[in-house]
């Protein structure tokens, strides 16, 4: 549990690192790479990660849109764990910062209509662009060592 919570405020202490580049983030690699070597077990340094960022800058709206949009991530990085390349889960960490805007405006088409919504969505597009390009990168560079490292610590853990 510690490796966990450790892991979840490492994720938001890379994030606030990074967060002069708009939507460069390395949170989608990290908390897929988490996945890939813990399972559904990334659900815990996920949701630490999104309580440290409503600590950290408020809980406003968005922090809805938080509580369900990286847990999805998760969801989706289990559904393509057994039979994913790390190029597919490349590509799936590349639409998943070009979606990220569609899925953050959910809550916008319930409180405004179809209107709001959608104008939330529309004017995020350039950054979920560079989420999307940021994602690619970070992933390709990042996912496979980042992956086997998690597993190897999991295996000296896991021996005691």
């Amino acid at each position: 549990m510690v490796f966990f919570a450790v892991y979840g405020a490492l994720m938001a202490g890379a994030q606030i690192v990074m967060s002069p580049l708009p939507n460069i983030e390395p949170v989608t690699v990290m908390l897929m790479c988490c996945t890939l070597a813990y399972g559904r077990k990334a659900l815990y340094p996920c949701y630490v990660f999104v309580l440290l960022e409503g600590l950290v800058y408020g809980f406003g709206f968005w922090f809805v849109n938080y509580l369900y949009v990286w847990a999805g991530l998760v969801l989706v990085t289990l559904l393509l764990r057994k039979s994913a390349s790390y190029v597919l889960l490349t590509a799936a960490a590349a639409g998943y910062g070009l979606i990220f805007g569609a899925l953050c405006a959910i809550p916008y088409f319930f409180i405004g209509g179809w209107g709001m919504g959608v104008s939330y969505w529309i004017s995020g597009i350039p950054f979920d662009l560079l989420h999307c390009a940021g994602n690619a990168a970070m992933s390709a560079l990042l996912l496979k060592p980042l992956t086997i490292l998690l597993r190897r610590l999991d295996g000296r853990w896991q021996r005691g």
